[in-house]
């Protein structure tokens, strides 16, 4: 077979195996692998075409079994998702399965977008899909509400918390108590020693938060309340482990006003029988424990009774506080410091039992929606989901956390939570962006973050959050669309596909506007 080459000191020298289009046509010219014959006519393919992939069992295809069938050159594990808006595939993702198959380090996704785009609707998929897959969700504080109706339909459980709705006892988050009466040895003794740690974060959150309206020195917590916190509750606890159910926020109030020599110690620790010292030490903690304890005070009976309802981890869980949604941002924030405590020490006392063969073991799915909420709350509150972002993996557990913008965590009090919230982003190893401005692309994603967004997939995000034009449902065209990204790989555009029953109720986020 014959070939004209080109010179090789030509600076328009191809390959000297491919034939040139300049070929005579009666030479005979050998056809390309792939694409044809690169000539007139010949059919050259500059780019191959993708075939559009069919789903459905083999009596649903033609009748039978579908004989071109290929592998997607996407992951098919975890949760299905929606298709591919490049090339038809089908996109299949959720943190813990990519975990598991070994596609990402950490088992955490961030899902970002601008209101009223379909966040809220990606994640009830992933909870969905991820619920069938045998990996229950936890959502700590459901807001408007948006997972209630779903937690339903999958047989979970719906804990309404709000005032003279429901209560949760910040002395006994996850139902502990009555978990620490199963164990003996080493493991009751590192449930209990955790479960000591956090309810005092807890008492100290919600003490900051209830202080609100006070100068700035006087809101945090000093360390002397922070000593005679952490003493009286190990006090109380050695004299109520035996009690069918554990003390409350009064008992504390009570326990440190009779001042045992331990809490003395703990307050005035050069002079503890001087009274009037120890008065002075702890007499704004029993203002602040007495406003937690009274039923007629800013927080109600939230946080002054026994927690109403327990939490179950063999089944979905949502906290349903939309009865709180039109509240004060404190009670709110107080309220979600409660229930994400709550849920993670119950979900340590699982896996404690699991780990001495009383429970089977399980892999849960944490949903902190609404998440800058709980951020402003307390210092103590980024110091927590920072620890969640490093060790989910060791805590056998999944993280999906949902915001507007990045701009949403760079507005807290002090530029070292900013850094600390900075870093959610940047741990979470999946990446949902929906519509954004190129504002938020440019200064925030790129800028704060780091995050390696091409001008091609910002000119994609941006054109989602433009409307078409002036006309009805203009501004639906970035609905259900959303942008995949895993570290510095090029993005994944998806269009989420509902399915009927997605469709009906549970999805619909505007059902105050119907009729």
């Amino acid at each position: 077979m014959r070939t004209r080459k080109r010179p090789a000191d030509d600076a328009t020298a191809v390959d000297p195996d491919m034939p040139l289009l300049t070929a005579r046509l009666d030479e005979p010219i050998r056809p390309a692998p792939w694409r044809g014959r690169p000539m007139r006519g010949g059919g050259w393919a500059g780019l191959m075409p993708s075939v559009d992939e069919f789903f459905g069992t083999s009596s649903q295809v033609c009748g039978g079994f579908w004989p071109f069938s290929t592998d997607m050159s996407l992951p098919v594990e975890g949760v299905p998702v929606g298709r591919s808006l490049t090339t038809g595939a089908g996109v299949c993702c959720d943190p813990i399965s990519w975990f598991k198959a070994g596609i990402i380090e950490q088992p955490s996704m961030f899902v970002m977008g601008l209101p009223a785009i379909g966040k809220s609707t990606f994640v009830r998929r992933q909870v969905w899909g991820m619920s069938a897959l045998g990996m229950n969700a936890i959502i700590p504080g459901d807001l408007k509400p948006d997972y209630a109706a779903l937690t339903s339909l999958l047989g979970g459980q719906v804990i309404r918390l709000g005032s003279g709705v429901g209560s949760i006892n910040p002395l006994d988050p996850g139902d502990v108590h009555r978990t620490l009466k199963r164990l003996q040895g080493r493991a009751r003794a590192d449930l209990l020693a955790g479960w000591q740690e956090r309810r005092s974060a807890l008492l100290e959150v919600l003490l900051t938060i209830s202080r609100t309206g006070r100068e700035e020195g006087r809101r945090t917590v000093s360390d002397v309340e922070s000593n005679v916190l952490s003493t009286a509750l190990k006090i109380l606890h050695e004299r109520t482990k035996d009690d069918p159910l554990p003390p409350v926020v009064s008992d504390l109030r009570d326990l440190i006003r009779t001042g045992p020599p331990e809490v003395r110690a703990a307050a005035v620790f050069d002079a503890p029988e001087d009274d009037d010292a120890y008065l002075r030490a702890t007499r704004d903690l029993l203002a602040s424990l007495h406003g937690l304890a009274n039923p007629m005070g800013r927080f109600g009976r939230l946080f002054s009774e026994q927690t109403t309802e327990h939490v179950d981890l063999d089944r979905p869980v949502d906290f349903d506080i939309s009865a709180l949604a039109q509240g004060g941002d404190d009670v709110v924030a107080a309220v979600l410091a409660a229930t994400w405590s709550a849920a993670f020490a119950a979900k340590d006392a699982h896996d404690t039992l699991a780990e001495a063969g009383l429970e089977p073991r399980r892999n849960h799915v944490i949903i902190m929606d609404e998440m800058h909420r709980a951020l402003r709350a307390s210092p103590l509150m980024v110091d927590r989901l920072d620890l969640l972002t490093r060790l989910n993996r060791q805590w056998g557990v999944g993280q999906i956390m949902i915001t507007h913008t990045f701009a949403d965590l760079m507005c807290l009090d002090t530029q070292a939570q900013n850094n600390k919230a900075r870093g959610f982003v940047e741990r979470s190893k999946i990446k949902m962006l929906g519509a954004l401005s190129r504002t938020e692309i440019q200064r925030y994603l790129r800028g704060e973050s780091g995050l390696p967004v091409s001008r091609r997939e910002e000119d994609i995000l941006a054109d989602w959050s433009t409307p078409t034009n002036f006309e009805a449902n203009a501004s639906w065209k970035g609905m259900g669309k959303f942008l995949l990204k895993l570290g510095g790989l090029p993005g994944i555009p998806i269009d989420v596909e509902l399915c009927e029953l997605e469709r009906t109720g549970f999805n619909d986020t505007n059902l105050k506007w119907t009729r």
